[in-house]
Order: C-alpha cells, then structure tokens, then sequence
C-alpha cells in the first residue's frame, strides 16, 4: 500500500485498464461508506484516487481502524470472491474516486489473467503472517512503539515521508483518534506520545493531519531504541 498493494501492482499497465473498463466509476465525499462491515458482497472497489479507512466494529462498539487506503488500488476483493458478507468497512478519508468491479467481472478477470490471481494468494497469505505480528505487538510494545511502528508504516505505504527530516513532508490524514484506534490504546495515551514525537522533532499535528518529520527516528523508536 510508492506503498501500494502487491495486487495493484500486478494489475500495472493494460490489466489494470482491463478491469477500470468492466466498471462503472463512483465518487465518494469525505465521511461517505464504500463498503458496510457484514454487508452481503457483490463487488470490490477499485480506489482510483484519494484515501480511505478500513474499520470494524469491536463486540464494545469502539471502532478499530485497520489501516488506510490510498488509490491507486483495490478493497473489498475478497468478499467478492468467497461471496461472505464484508468483514470490514472501507469509509473515505478524502474525496475518492472509485471503480465499481462485480464479483461476476473479477472472478472472470481473475479466470483469464492466473498471474494476477497468484500474486492474490500471496497477498492473503501475507495479510495472515502481518496479522499475527500485530497481535504480538500489541501484546509485547509500548504504546510509543506501537505508535512509532504505525506512523512509519503508513508514512511508507502512503508515500508520505522522506528519509531524511523534511519540515515539507506531506501529512498523514490522521486523527489522534483514530491513530489511538489503529494502535489499540487510550486517546490521553496517543495524546501524550504525540506530544514526546513532537518535542523531539519526529512529527508535527494539526487537525486531522500528523506529518512525519524524521522517519528513520520513527524506525528506532519502533524498535524500541534511543536515537
């Protein structure tokens, strides 16, 4: 998730107008569903430009944020493939533009193109092995780690931060809340490692938005060292 998904990447070039073509184009407003948690599937959703949110509901009600999205590239394939009802919600953080693919479309896309649905397999197989290291994260990390480690790693997969410090650094279209959501830990917790990051150079906030200022001081810090 440049930082995009493998899968977007093996759709590069004619696959990827391939399947744009057997669509129909959809434009979201910030805050507007793509797609419904538990929601029956019919299709996936080709995310040609801005950024999105992808939530479940926890059995509290909160909210955890599983990551964010940025087009170019795809959610909600898998539904469209197994025909289960949406295990998430995919919810615009800006103005997106999307492309609406049938499960019928994909899974005959797929059919015709067996690289692309390869690289799909290896996609699953690392979402799983990511899923487990996250568990044990949370488990084992500080809340400044799991911080650290979640800024870095949106910063690389949204293509958001230099390597090295850079007061122009593109933000990340992040709440506080919603980073306390994604790293499983209070707000006043998330509140008080923002204010270190901040003291230290690392990031700057403002609303809705925190910039990466210094992403190899991130990476230490994730690691759980001392720059």
């Amino acid at each position: 998730m440049t930082g995009k998904s493998d899968l977007w990447e093996a759709l590069a070039g004619e696959h990827a107008a391939a399947l744009r073509d057997l669509g129909v184009q959809v434009r979201y407003a910030p805050g507007d569903v793509i797609l419904r948690e538990h929601e029956p599937s019919t299709h996936a959703i080709l995310l040609q430009e801005g950024t999105a949110k992808v939530v479940v509901s926890a059995e509290t009600g909160h909210e955890v944020i599983l990551g964010l999205r940025e087009g170019p590239d795809i959610v909600g394939e898998m539904a469209a493939l197994d025909g289960r009802p949406r295990s998430a919600s995919v919810i615009a953080k800006t103005d997106v533009t999307t492309t609406i693919v049938t499960a019928a479309q994909l899974n005959e896309f797929l059919d015709a193109h067996p690289e692309v649905l390869r690289t799909l397999v290896r996609i699953l197989t690392a979402r799983l092995r990511q899923s487990d290291q996250a568990r044990l994260e949370m488990a084992s990390q500080t809340v400044l780690q799991r911080i650290a480690s979640q800024l870095a790693t949106l910063a690389e997969q949204l293509d958001t931060s230099p390597e090295s410090p850079d007061l122009g650094s593109p933000a990340l279209p992040l709440t506080q809340g919603e980073l306390a959501a994604m790293v499983g830990a209070s707000r006043e917790a998330v509140t008080k490692a923002l204010h270190l990051l901040r003291r230290q150079g690392v990031v700057t906030t403002s609303r809705s938005r925190i910039a990466i200022i210094d992403l190899p001081v991130l990476r230490l810090l994730a690691a759980g060292n001392t720059p």
